[in-house]
C-alpha cells in the first residue's frame, strides 16, 4: 500500500529539494496522486529510488542509460500527441470528403433503419442520442453499427461495382472511369472555352475544378472576358453534367463522385 506524503513533508524528512521531487514525479520515477486537490507522493517509491542511487552496483553509466530511456519515452509520448493533433487538423480539413464517402457507403445498405443508424453515428451524432431516437440501449446501437460496418467490409467488390455503375450512369457521355479528363471544348460553348484556355491555360474539367478549389468560384468572374453570362453558362453546364452541386444557399460543391476522384 502506498505511503502518501506531501511534497513539503517528504522534502523535509529526506532532505531533498521540492523541485527535485517534482522532477522525479514528472519523469515517472516516483508514484504520485492527487488527494483533496493536493499532490501527494509515495514515500516508499522515493526510498527505493534513493536506495538505488546509493547502491554501488549502479554506475554512472547505468544511470545515464536510465535517463536516456526516459528521454526516449518522452519523445514517444510527444510523438503520439503530434500524431493526434495532425489527425484532428486533417479531419477538419477533409470532413466534407469524409461525409461524401460515408453517404456513398450508406447507399449500399438496403435496410432503412440500419442505414440511418450507420449514417448518424458515422457522421458524428452521439451514440446515446441515436439509441434514444430508435428506442434501444447504447449497446444495441453499437452492435447494429458494428455489424453493419463489418458487412460492408466483407464485400469490397460490391462497393467498387456500385461506384462503376453509378459513374457509368451519370457520366455516360464522357470517360466514365474519370470524367474529369473531359476536354472543356466538349462541354462549353466556344467563347467560354476560349476564355479559360487563352487566359488561364485551363483545358480540362479537372484543371478547372482544381483551379476553383484553390481560388474559389468567384475568382472565375475576374478572368478577362468572363462576363456574367459566360460564368453562368459554365456553372450551369457543370451542374447539368453532374460535376458540381449548387446548394440552396448558392454555395458550389463537387458532386460526391467527382470529389472522390480529386482526392
Amino acid at each position: 500500500m502506498a505511503n502518501w506524503m506531501s511534497l513539503k513533508l517528504l522534502s523535509e524528512k529526506h532532505g531533498i529539494a521540492e523541485s527535485t521531487l517534482r522532477g522525479w514525479k514528472c519523469m515517472g520515477y516516483i508514484v504520485s496522486s492527487t488527494i483533496d486537490n493536493t499532490v501527494m507522493l509515495d514515500e516508499d517509491t522515493v526510498i527505493r529510488l534513493l536506495n538505488a542511487h546509493r547502491t554501488k552496483e549502479l554506475s554512472d553509466e547505468y544511470l545515464d542509460k536510465l535517463i536516456k530511456e526516459k528521454d526516449w519515452e518522452r519523445e514517444v509520448i510527444l510523438s503520439d500527441y503530434d500524431d493526434m493533433l495532425f489527425l484532428l487538423k486533417t479531419h477538419k480539413l477533409y470532413q466534407p470528403l469524409f461525409t461524401i464517402l460515408i453517404k456513398e457507403l450508406g447507399a449500399l445498405i438496403t435496410d432503412d433503419r440500419q442505414r440511418e443508424i450507420f449514417l448518424a453515428i458515422s457522421l458524428g451524432e452521439p451514440i446515446t442520442r441515436v439509441a434514444v431516437r430508435y428506442q434501444m440501449t447504447h449497446a444495441q446501437a453499437m452492435s447494429i453499427y458494428s455489424s453493419t460496418l463489418r458487412r460492408l467490409g466483407e464485400n469490397p467488390g460490391r462497393i467498387s461495382s456500385y461506384r462503376k455503375q453509378l459513374m457509368k450512369l451519370r457520366f455516360s457521355k464522357y470517360d466514365a472511369a474519370d470524367p474529369t479528363k473531359t476536354p472543356l471544348s466538349e462541354l462549353f460553348e466556344t467563347h467560354a472555352y476560349c476564355v479559360l484556355h487563352t487566359e488561364m491555360g485551363i483545358t480540362t474539367v479537372r484543371e478547372l475544378l482544381q483551379y476553383t478549389a484553390q481560388n474559389g468560384w468567384n475568382r472565375l468572374k475576374r478572368i478577362r472576358g468572363m462576363g456574367s453570362i459566360t460564368y453562368n453558362h459554365i456553372v450551369n453546364t457543370l451542374y447539368n453534367a453532374n460535376f458540381i452541386v449548387v446548394e440552396a444557399d448558392g454555395n458550389i460543391v463537387l458532386s460526391p463522385e467527382i470529389a472522390a476522384l480529386l482526392i
